[in-house]
């Protein structure tokens, strides 16, 4: 633990410093939010599944990398989005039966700053050779 000084007093001529425990504050500070459905009747068709990435993400979009794989393009030249927002979405019953697969709907920001919603058959995770690039 440290301290940090809080001020100096001087009493009868003698300066006496006082001092306040301060805690110490881990800066990588992990926050994990978990997914944990409702789980579905064993005779449904459809379950929730469990998102294939996560929020703060770095991610290609799949058309650009495609892109870049057919005209020989390195991948460093892509440009890296990062996952803000997460959405699940899901058609049920009034009594909570599922009418069709939910899916996981992830937001990117696009150039202008607006919010562009994307499903997971679109996204790649960023797969870097050089771990040192961020």
């Amino acid at each position: 633990m440290t301290y940090t000084t809080i001020q100096t007093i001087e009493a009868a001529g003698v300066p006496y410093v006082e001092y306040r425990p301060q805690p110490e504050v881990n800066e990588d500070v992990l926050i994990t939010i978990e997914f944990t459905p409702e789980p579905q009747s064993p005779d449904s068709d459809y379950q929730y599944t469990q998102p294939e990435f996560a929020i703060m993400d770095m991610i290609w979009l799949k058309v650009q990398l495609e892109y870049c794989e057919e005209h020989q393009i390195p991948e460093t030249q892509l440009k890296q989005f990062r996952i803000c927002a997460m959405e699940l979405v899901d058609c049920v019953t009034p009594s909570g039966q599922l009418l069709t697969q939910p899916y996981w709907k992830y937001g990117i920001r696009n150039g202008a700053g607006d919010l562009v919603w994307l499903e997971e058959q679109a996204l790649v995770r960023v797969a870097l050779s050089n771990p040192d690039w961020f």
